[in-house]
Formats: C-alpha cells, sequence, structure tokens
C-alpha cells in the first residue's frame, strides 16, 4: 500500500488536457495509463457508472483521460474507446432479453402499446390489431368476449 502511494504520487505531474492512453496498472488508489508517445504514466480516477452488462476496466484497455485545470495533475478516466466492428460484420442477438418492473412495463410506439401490468394483465392497444399465425392461432380465456 506504501509502493502504491509513492507510485500514484510520482504519476500525478501531467499537464492538463485530454488524451488516449492504456491502462498499465489497477491499483487500490489509482488507476495508472500510459499516454502519449513516451507512454507518460498519469494516475487516474474513473468517471462512474459504466454501461450496465460493461466489464470493469482492465490493463491494456484503451481509454480517453482527461485533466483538469486544477486537479495536481491527477486525471480522470472518461471512459473505455472501442473501434466499431468491421464493415459488414454484424453481432448476433442476444438468446433472451428480460425487463422487469415492480409495478407495470409499457411499450408505446404512436397509437400503439403493448402493457403488462402487476396483476397479471396484459393490454394491447391500437388503432388496428392484426394477428399473423403460419400455424393456428388460438385465443382462451376463462370468457371471450368479441364486441
Amino acid at each position: 500500500m506504501k509502493e502504491e502511494r509513492r507510485i500514484v504520487a510520482l504519476a500525478t505531474a501531467a499537464p492538463a488536457g485530454s488524451r488516449v492512453g492504456k491502462v498499465a496498472a489497477l491499483l487500490d488508489e489509482a488507476v495508472l495509463v500510459a499516454c502519449g508517445p513516451g507512454d507518460e504514466i498519469v494516475a487516474c480516477d474513473v468517471l462512474e457508472p459504466r454501461a450496465a452488462g460493461a466489464r470493469p476496466l482492465a490493463e491494456g484497455d484503451a481509454v480517453l483521460v482527461v485533466v483538469p485545470e486544477g486537479n495536481g495533475g491527477r486525471g480522470v478516466v472518461l471512459g473505455r474507446l472501442l473501434r466499431p466492428a468491421a464493415s459488414g460484420a454484424v453481432d448476433a442477438p442476444p438468446e433472451e432479453i428480460v425487463l422487469e418492473a415492480r409495478k407495470g412495463l409499457t411499450l408505446k410506439v404512436g397509437e400503439g402499446s403493448i402493457t403488462l401490468r402487476e396483476d397479471g394483465k396484459v393490454v394491447v392497444r391500437g388503432r388496428d390489431l392484426v394477428s399473423h399465425a403460419r400455424r393456428q392461432n388460438r385465443i382462451r380465456g376463462g370468457t371471450v368476449s368479441i364486441n
């Protein structure tokens, strides 16, 4: 711990400005980032929160660092830099997406909506409702009312 403090103290003399760097080390007191052509080491804090499901920073990650004026040369990691996927490459969609709410969940576009309520009621609203089935299309319920 004492050694980490000494390393952080040596690394906090960066001039103000923004720069791209690579995470060199993850310490208890700071993230050390190597920036610029000379791999200048900048001790940084990390801006949170990160996106849901995103992995935490790791050594070697490319990051954007800002060193504000009057911050003693200590930087702030604004986030990880990702390269766009190669042209034509498409990520496969997830197998399943679960959205959960305590009282209700509504999907709404224009005049149409689907609402799921906590009591189990599902309400589908729209100017026109269309149902298509390749096989059998069933309507089941304790009571089925049409008009």
